[in-house]
C-alpha cells in the first residue's frame, strides 16, 4: 500500500522551486500562441468598515472570484487573502495573464482585464446602479470581488489572480471560488487557494487548484462572540444538587450562546466533481475543533492506490465514525466536556472529489510550449491534512 509523503513536509520545496514573476512574464520556449503573465497591480486600497461604533458587525460577508458567468467575470486562476493588513481597510490586487502571440497582444488583453466590486448581479460596471458600486461608493456588505473582461466574450484564456488583504480582526464570512485555466492542453493552469491568519468562518471551492489555510493563532470557537462572552462560557459553572458550583463550560445558557447567537465557526473546503485537490489546515495547538477530512474518490478501495487524510493536531481524539479507511479522518480536539456538545467548536470540513494525478503548470515560465502538454509536471492531488504549526511559509511564498 502506497504511503504518500505529508503535504506539510512537501511545501517548502514547492515553495522554493518556484521563482518570482516580473513585470511581465513570458515562457522561455513556445508556438505561435504562448502564455504571459504580468505583476501584482493594486485594483482598490481603500476603507472597510467592518464594525460599528458599538462594535456591531457592519460587513457580514465579503466573496472573492467565481467561475466563469455569462461569458465573463471568471479569474481562473490563484486567490491569496491575507488577514494581516491595516484596521479598517482592503487592499485589493490583480495579477493578469493570457495565452497571445506577442507581448504587445497580450498587454492589450491585460487592458481589457478588470476588477468588478458590485454588490448587484453579475452585469456590465456601467449598467450597475452607482450605489451598489464597491469601490466608488464605499465597500458594504455582501461585495463581490471578481474579474471583468470589456468586450463581447472574456477570452477563454485570460483571467486574472487576485490577492486581497484584509484587517486581521474582520469577523464575517469568506467566500472563495476559482476554476482552472483549462484552456490550452500545455499550459494547466490550475487556481490554487491560500488564505492567512483567518479568525472566522470561510467557504472555499476550487477545482483541481490546492488550498493552504492557517488559522489565526488565537481563533474563538465562535468567532463573532466577544472576548468576554468566550471567557464566561470557557468558565461558565452551575450549581449541582448539593449546591455547590461545578463547571459547566459551553452549557447552552452561557453569554456566547445565548446572547451572541452560539454560530460556531466553519471552514469548509470542497472541490468540484471528478476534481483532486491537495489541502492543508493548520490549527491552533488549543483551539476547541471538531474536523472532517475526506477523500471522496470512489475507486480508492479497490485501485490499491489511494489518497490519506490526516490529522496531527495536538490533543485530537479519534470519532468514534468516520475513520473507516485511510483517506477518511473525523476527529475532535480540545474538546472541553459535558455540557459542551461533541462535534462543536470550530469545524473544519475538507474534501476532495477525487484522487489521482494531476498535471499542472504554475507559470509561463514554467510552459513547455505547443505540442509538448504531456511534458507538464504532474503529481497526485487529493490528500488531505490537517496539522498544527506546520505551514511556515507565507501565501506570497506558497503561491509565488
Amino acid at each position: 500500500m502506497k504511503r504518500h509523503t505529508p503535504l506539510a513536509m512537501t511545501t517548502i520545496a514547492l515553495a522554493l522551486s518556484a521563482g518570482l514573476t516580473g513585470c511581465t512574464e513570458a515562457p522561455p520556449t513556445g508556438g505561435d500562441r504562448q502564455p504571459f503573465r504580468d505583476g501584482w497591480e493594486v485594483a482598490a486600497d481603500q476603507a472597510f468598515i467592518h464594525t460599528g461604533e458599538d462594535g456591531s458587525a457592519q460587513i457580514f460577508t465579503v466573496t472573492i472570484g467565481g467561475r466563469e458567468s455569462n461569458d465573463n467575470f471568471a479569474n481562473r486562476g490563484d486567490v491569496i487573502v491575507n488577514f494581516d493588513g491595516p484596521a479598517d481597510r482592503i487592499l485589493i490586487e490583480l495579477r493578469r495573464f493570457t495565452s497571445n502571440v506577442s507581448e504587445e497582444a497580450a498587454k492589450k488583453d491585460f487592458d481589457a482585464l478588470s476588477l468588478w466590486a458590485f454588490t448587484s448581479s453579475l452585469g456590465q460596471p456601467q449598467a450597475q446602479d452607482a450605489e451598489d458600486d464597491c469601490v466608488a461608493s464605499g465597500w458594504q456588505n455582501d461585495c463581490q470581488v471578481r474579474v471583468y473582461f470589456d468586450g463581447m466574450t472574456q477570452l477563454a484564456r485570460a483571467g486574472a489572480d487576485i490577492r486581497v488583504t484584509l484587517p486581521p480582526d474582520y469577523r464575517g464570512r469568506l467566500n472563495v471560488v476559482t476554476q482552472d485555466n483549462l484552456e490550452d492542453e500545455e499550459y494547466l493552469n490550475r487556481g490554487d487557494v491560500c488564505v492567512s491568519n483567518l479568525f472566522a468562518s470561510a467557504d472555499i471551492e476550487t477545482e483541481s487548484g490546492n488550498v493552504w489555510v492557517s488559522l489565526n493563532p488565537d481563533a474563538y470557537p465562535a468567532p463573532k462572540c466577544s472576548p468576554a462572552q468566550i471567557d464566561a462560557c470557557e468558565n461558565w459553572t452551575v450549581e449541582d444538587e448539593t449546591g455547590a458550583e461545578v463547571p459547566a463550560p459551553w452549557a447552552p445558557e452561557c453569554d456566547c450562546i445565548a446572547v451572541g447567537g452560539g454560530e460556531f465557526g466553519l471552514l469548509s473546503i470542497d472541490n468540484r466533481e471528478n476534481s483532486a485537490s491537495d489541502i492543508v489546515v493548520d490549527v491552533p495547538a488549543g483551539l476547541w475543533t471538531s474536523i472532517n477530512a475526506q477523500n471522496k474518490g470512489d475507486s480508492q478501495e479497490v485501485a490499491g492506490e489511494h489518497c490519506e487524510a490526516i490529522v496531527t493536531v495536538p490533543n485530537a481524539e479519534v470519532d468514534e465514525t468516520g475513520n473507516d479507511f485511510p483517506w477518511q479522518a473525523k476527529y475532535n480536539a480540545n474538546f472541553p466536556g459535558a455540557p459542551a456538545i461533541k462535534g462543536a467548536g470550530f469545524s473544519i470540513q475538507a474534501s476532495s472529489n477525487s484522487c489521482g494525478p494531476v498535471a499542472h503548470t504554475e507559470s509561463p515560465s514554467e510552459f513547455v510550449g505547443e505540442g509538448n502538454g504531456d511534458d507538464q509536471e504532474s503529481s497526485e492531488r487529493g490528500n488531505i491534512e490537517i496539522c498544527t504549526d506546520c505551514i511556515v511559509q507565507t501565501c506570497n511564498e506558497l503561491i509565488p
